[in-house]
């Protein structure tokens, strides 16, 4: 793409479309965001330019200078031909009104755990005020942690990853919210680095994407961290080691909300005695499931 083909485009108005035409025309996966051409355009345009979506229809019609004309291009262009997630373009994320700094060092926010932090987890916390510890495993940009912590105003939030990359992303989305203190980033391989820490709640959205799953997903998810999303054979490698360790790590009394996917056969042919409750999200009633430390193996 260049500035000789799109010669006649000269508003955001124009870009908008013209980015909506070229993603409708291309190869283009929906799954970490908008479900739809127009809508991911208006936002990949506005927030490539700096502009605030709200501030959308008074923008529209401004005029850009030749070098925003050819600035705008190269995301389209990078989103279309190779299918450079939105997200990753414009560096950034919404999950439940929230924005959070993203890049290709983690995935792009999208856990239905979010849904049950915005309900307070009701009605399996009884009393959010008195849960002063919750562990977010496998933080990835720290945007569970980071929730945890508005969620539950009295307690110390530890956000862990593997990752050294995806821990940068944490910290800085940490300071983002000025939580530094409050939510704390520790690397740990699992709990590996949690030795005698006990928590109240714990979360995690582990990878659970199987081996044979991967060489078949979108090539958007290409450009996330593999390590951030497979998880053996049947996708259960991490969430069994999980499963193995967190009941030393849970106060009495103490729950852990645990995402899958679509992964619920395969855990259930894992551990098909397993007292958990499948509790229901948008995705369903079988993407995410809690467990009491009683019931942990």
């Amino acid at each position: 793409m260049n500035l000789e083909n799109t010669a006649p485009l000269r508003t955001i108005r124009d870009f908008v479309r013209y980015a909506a035409t070229q993603l409708s025309k291309a190869n283009i996966s929906y799954a970490h965001g908008y479900d739809n051409p127009y809508d991911e355009a208006g936002f990949l345009v506005l927030r490539s330019l700096g502009i605030e979506l709200e501030y959308e229809n008074k923008f529209l019609d401004a005029a850009l200078t030749q070098d925003e004309r050819q600035f705008i291009l190269n995301p389209i262009s990078r989103r279309c031909d190779e299918l450079v997630p939105t997200a990753y373009l414009t560096k950034e994320w919404w999950l439940t009104g929230h924005r959070f700094f993203v890049d290709d060092r983690v995935l792009i926010p999208r856990s239905f755990i979010a849904e049950l932090i915005e309900e307070k987890f009701q009605p399996w916390v009884k009393n959010p005020e008195e849960i002063t510890s919750v562990l977010d495993m496998c933080t990835g940009s720290g945007c569970l942690a980071i929730l945890s912590s508005e969620c539950f105003p009295n307690a110390e939030v530890d956000a862990v990853d593997i990752s050294e990359g995806a821990l940068e992303v944490a910290e800085k989305n940490i300071a983002d919210y000025g939580l530094e203190g409050i939510v704390r980033p520790i690397q740990s391989d699992l709990f590996t680095n949690l030795v005698g820490k006990k928590y109240d709640v714990i979360i995690t959205n582990p990878p659970y994407v199987t081996t044979e799953a991967m060489e078949h997903l979108p090539g958007e998810y290409r450009h996330e961290p593999e390590l951030a999303l497979v998880a053996g054979e049947d996708g259960m490698d991490l969430i069994k080691t999980i499963l193995e360790q967190a009941k030393e790590h849970l106060n009495d009394g103490g729950l852990m909300f645990v995402e899958l996917g679509d992964g619920k056969e395969a855990f259930e042919n894992r551990w098909p005695e397993l007292n958990v409750v499948w509790l229901p999200t948008s995705g369903g009633d079988d993407q995410v499931f809690m467990i009491r430390k009683e019931n942990l193996p």
